[in-house]
């Protein structure tokens, strides 16, 4: 592998400049320095009595320091040079929260810090005959700042009072158990506010059949319109309805459902109930007037025309789903030999079929569906498929196997892979006492193919022996990785083949496939090697290049250390070495040597209480060829640009990533060139897998329910090439969108996946 894109990439990231090799390591000074802090009102005049927390801002740091203003309103305190969040408190004040108390080392540091006027809050809870209600939990939340929720609880009078509102709109709630909540929108100040809390409701629902007459009460259900709160409803069940007591007040989806006939076919039906506190509330769902126009007949083909002889239909009817709002059904029926099928109850025609076997993927219909009277109607896969077959060299079926990394057992050996869209699709098989095997075959979007046998082999045995930088000391207790070409840098790499070496150094492989791979070692101090296995190869010696040190400062710009910054090295070959800058800034880290790589810093989240918020600064990678045993020093900064890129995938943040570089980049001529590009490219900003809800609650965001939203930082103003890149398998499909930061603010991309939108496919 060559590093064809050093001169480029150097210059357009402009810090591919020789590093300074020094002799002796040199850390930041860690001498505390003077820190005054001087609270104010609104009108310059100084507020005693303020409560002042400074905090470092780096995420999981104990450095705090504390004080209260004198007279004048000073606060004076010592701190360790950094980057710091204060936080202010003072009766009949708002609290205040600073997150960019940046002090540095050396001289003094002053800063005024200016605390707004609370407005009188304060009420009390009580019930709907006038009666205090006690504990209950009173959460006040200026509008948009629900991370600045304030927290109180009524007294035995059901009295609560607020010290640090701020003025404008804020939204109240009360809670407590056994209780409805109560959430009202308030325009501040509120001195003597009255708060009505209703006890928990009851609703008894009824479902009305077509005549008229009432459904059993299993034939109902409800649902909370507010799905961030959910709780236990357990029903009581009579003769004609279902009861559900202690519900809290607010809206509810009630549905109903209704089985004509022999039961093939279901329709539901779903209102919107309100409830209110205290009370009991009656609600019917009603199917009268509902005429069944069944049945609806078809004659299900293939694309070809030819009957599918077997297998299920599923119809939808209304919007699709049973638990939807308004009228919904669906029916399931099972396929004539000649490939008829008959929906005997609907209330209308389908919106949607659906055929399917056990043993095969579910196909679609994907046209509009002709008059329900007999006429053909054509399926085909929502997805594509690729189906194989593994044989043992005597032509037996392999029983047991792996098709990407996961176990699967057919005593006829068969396997099936799905394709969700058109390209070349490549997977590994293995079979214990075989070589593995890699298949590669196009597939096609909505077609089942099928692909050659993969008749398997035992392949060869490769001996080999680790040893260090004299070339002759072998390296004992060393892990050896045997690497596919592919897995050199993907994002979703398998789990190597890995060996332990003997006493001597020695190691063994067996099973080796004929074809070109790769053997790595990171014994990390000792050094590192990368060795390419030819197919043919079966004796190699692994000779360790050592390592250089490397390290440095991270500093804002300002002569400020920032801890907590995450640096990761990214080398040709996938070789990586990580740090962390400590209290003052100051990192070292051992670094793969005569190979180019990448230095990437990320910032932790700043440390502000009541949880975490993104990152204020964002920084360039570095390129960095260090020759072995070297030691050289590269001080960070963040970028200081004025411009961000935000970019949109319309996908799963599961299945794509985004990077940009300076300039404008062609599009790289090899899956190598590609991996170099993503080590070089600037990452966005790191992923906050949780959001904070309207109430003030942490609610956790997994990856396949975010949108695949990339946003860069602070860039310079010039041109950028964005890439998006979908990797699957050790296939890459790259879009190459270039991009003109030529003013200052928010620059938005939005895109399709590269599958999508005509990628180019990159095949390893």
């Amino acid at each position: 592998m060559r590093w064809s894109w050093v001169g480029l990439v150097a210059v357009v990231l402009a810090c591919a400049e020789a590093p300074r090799t020094v002799r002796k390591k040199t850390r930041w000074p860690v001498d505390e320095v003077a820190f005054t802090v001087r609270t104010v009102d609104p009108a310059g005049q100084p507020v005693p009595g303020v409560a002042l927390v400074a905090r470092r801002a780096d995420e999981g740091s104990l450095i705090t320091r504390s004080g209260t203003s004198d007279a004048t309103g000073t606060v004076r305190l010592r701190v360790m040079p950094g980057w710091y969040v204060l936080q202010a408190e003072a009766p009949g004040f708002v609290r205040t929260l600073h997150t960019d108390a940046r002090i540095a080392p050396g001289a003094e540091a002053r800063l005024d810090l200016t605390l707004k006027r609370a407005a009188p809050f304060a009420g009390r809870v009580v019930d709907l005959e006038g009666r205090p209600v006690a504990g209950a939990q009173v959460r006040i939340t200026p509008t948009g700042e629900e991370e600045s929720a304030l927290h109180g609880e009524s007294d035995g009078d059901g009295r609560f009072r607020f010290d640090n509102v701020p003025a404008g709109t804020v939204k109240l709630l009360a809670e407590k158990d056994e209780w409805s909540p109560t959430r009202l929108e308030l325009a501040t100040p509120q001195p003597a506010l009255t708060v009505v809390m209703g006890g928990l409701s009851s609703l008894r629902v009824q479902v009305r059949r077509p005549d008229g007459k009432l459904s059993s009460a299993a034939s109902a259900w409800i649902s909370a319109e507010d799905k961030e709160r959910s709780y236990e409803l357990f029903p009581e069940e009579s003769a004609d309805a279902m009861i559900f007591q202690n519900l809290r007040a607010g809206r509810y989806r009630v549905s109903g459902r209704y089985a004509p006939g022999s039961g093939d076919c279901v329709w539901t039906r779903a209102i919107e109930v309100q409830v209110l506190p205290g009370q009991r509330v009656e609600a019917t769902v009603s199917f009268e007037g509902i005429q069944d126009v069944g049945p609806w007949r078809g004659v299900a083909v293939d694309a070809e025309g030819k009957a599918l002889a077997s297998g299920q239909v599923t119809a939808w009817l209304g919007q699709g789903s049973l638990n939807g709002a308004g009228m919904n059904g669906r029916c399931e029926v099972r396929v004539e030999p000649d490939g008829s099928f008959a929906l005997p109850h609907v209330f209308q025609a389908p919106a949607s079929l659906e055929w399917a076997t056990h043993r095969s993927m579910r196909w679609w219909v994907s046209e509009p569906l002709p008059r329900g009277t007999g006429e053909r109607v054509t399926f085909r896969p929502g997805i594509g498929l690729l189906k194989g077959r593994i044989l043992r060299p005597d032509g037996r079926p392999q029983e047991h196997f792996k098709v990407h990394e996961y176990s699967e057992e057919d005593p006829r050996g068969e396997y099936a892979l799905n394709v969700p869209s058109s390209h070349t699709y490549q997977w590994v098989i293995h079979a214990e006492g075989f070589a593995p095997a890699l298949v590669r075959a196009e597939g096609r979007e909505h077609e089942i193919l099928t692909v050659p046998d993969v008749v398997l082999d035992v392949g060869r045995t490769v001996h080999g022996r680790v040893v260090s930088e004299d070339g002759k000391t072998g390296v004992p207790g060393q892990e050896v990785a045997l690497v596919e070409v592919f897995d050199l840098e993907t994002k979703w790499r398998r789990r190597p083949h890995t060996v332990t070496t003997d006493a001597d150094g020695h190691f063994r492989f067996d099973h080796v496939a004929g074809r070109h791979l790769f053997l790595r070692v990171d014994a990390k101090a000792q050094g590192t090697v990368l060795h390419g296995l030819e197919p043919d190869e079966v004796s190699v010696q692994l000779r360790l290049v050592p390592g250089a040190e490397l390290e440095g400062a991270v500093t804002d710009g300002a002569r400020v250390p920032l801890a907590g910054v995450s640096l990761e090295v990214r080398c040709e070959g996938g070789f990586k070495a990580n740090a962390r800058t400590d209290a003052v800034g100051h990192y070292a880290m051992s670094v793969p040597a005569n190979r180019p790589c990448f230095l990437h810093a990320e910032a932790s989240p700043l440390n502000v209480l009541p949880r975490a918020r993104p990152p204020r600064v964002s920084f360039s990678p570095r390129l960095i060829n260090l020759a072995p045993a070297s030691h050289h020093r590269w001080d960070f900064e963040p970028r200081q640009g004025p411009a961000d890129l935000q970019v949109s995938v319309k996908a799963s943040r599961e299945f794509v990533t985004a990077f940009v570089l300076p300039g404008d980049l062609p599009w790289p001529d090899s899956p190598g060139a590609l991996d170099e590009l993503i080590r070089a490219g600037f990452a966005p900003e790191p992923w906050v897998m949780s959001r904070v809800s309207e109430d003030g609650d942490s609610l956790f965001v997994p990856s396949f329910m975010s949108g695949a939203r990339f946003d860069f930082r602070r860039l310079p103003l010039g041109h950028y090439t964005l890439f998006i890149r979908e990797e699957e398998s050790g296939l890459d499909e790259l879009l190459r969108i270039p991009v003109d930061l030529s003013r200052d603010g928010v620059h938005a991309v939005d895109s399709e996946r590269p599958a999508q939108k005509g990628g180019r496919l990159y095949t390893r």
